[in-house]
């Protein structure tokens, strides 16, 4: 009787464990390449006049296309050539066309593309059929910006996580050459920051940090790739040097550490002779040269002299 009694009550227990159970959860679907529903394609049917040229189509939530003399065809999980020959086949067996001059372009496709972005001359979505290797993508969007980072994040669809791949077009590696994109993955190319030079120079304005863009930079290895940096003897040179009126014992590097502003003084006069250490600049690095006050006033006397004596031989001149 005992033993009844627990079964029975085991039993009304059930339904209230079911519930407390955690659903199970869906299966994820595995990634398909090829067409699928809301891509839009450009068709070329060369053999129709008629038609005004090519047609714009998309595909429908149920995986089909509709176009005119060819009818309705089934495209999802086909590649671009697989479509244009299901439209020739399918002219043919209606005895329209023995040849059928049929051309297929992609617009937007979700899963025939690489979307490239970030400091890349042309961030687009870039068509790709089938898995290719990164420097080929990259080709595709122009290449890297003058701001580039040298070194590229590719996000995978599925699961995956990120990978990070040093990627220099002028020092290749092993990793950025044999890396393959396929469609439906994400390249992003960060900035690799930026510097100011303003006052005494002969071209202020915003700079690179780092990269090829500089003679002699200096060049640590770190892991894959090359990670080069900017000095500020190196950045005095991107901007043409300084005036004949720099205060050049007091420049400044104005830099920003954890929301404070910090002001580095540095002597230009001992950096350019090598007493001094030639400090690395860091991103959004400002560097500030001031005039002088006693330069400016000699420049001014020399120029009012050499004026003075033009006009003098000016007027000896016209006498004679």
């Amino acid at each position: 009787m005992k033993l009844t009694k627990v079964i029975l009550a085991c039993s009304l227990l059930l339904p209230t464990l079911s519930w407390a159970q955690e659903p199970a959860r869906p299966e994820a679907q595995a990634f398909s390449f090829g067409l699928a529903s809301g891509d839009q394609l450009t068709v070329h049917m060369y053999d129709f006049p008629e038609l005004g040229g090519p047609i714009s189509v998309h595909v429908v939530a149920d995986g089909t296309v509709h176009l005119p003399y060819a009818g309705t065809l089934q495209v999802r999980g086909m590649s671009p050539e697989e479509f244009q020959l299901a439209i020739s086949k399918a002219l043919q067996a209606k005895g329209i066309v023995k040849e059928p001059n049929v051309s297929v372009d992609v617009v937007t496709a979700v899963n025939l593309t690489v979307n490239v972005i970030g400091q890349v001359v042309n961030p687009r979505a870039v068509p790709l059929y089938a898995p290719a290797p990164l420097s080929y993508v990259m080709a595709q969007a122009g290449g890297l910006s003058g701001l580039a980072e040298r070194r590229v994040t590719i996000v995978r669809r599925g699961e995956q996580l990120p990978e990070s791949i040093a990627f220099d077009p002028d020092a290749p590696t092993q990793a950025s050459l044999n890396t393959m994109i396929s469609p439906g993955d994400v390249v992003t190319v960060s900035n690799r920051g930026v510097f100011f030079v303003c006052g005494e120079v002969n071209r202020p304005g915003v700079f690179p940090l780092g990269g090829g863009l500089s003679v002699g930079a200096i060049t640590a290895s770190s892991g894959e790739g090359v990670v080069k940096h900017m000095t500020l003897l190196q950045a005095l040179s991107q901007a043409g040097g300084v005036t004949t009126i720099a205060a050049r014992s007091k420049m400044h590097i104005l830099r920003t550490v954890d929301g404070k502003r910090e002001d580095i003084q540095v002597d230009q006069v001992k950096l350019s002779k090598g007493e001094v250490a030639d400090p690395i600049l860091l991103p959004d690095d400002i560097v500030y040269l001031p005039p002088s006050y006693w330069r400016q006033q000699t420049n001014n006397l020399f120029g009012t002299a050499l004026s003075g004596l033009y006009a003098a031989l000016s007027i000896k001149d016209a006498n004679f």
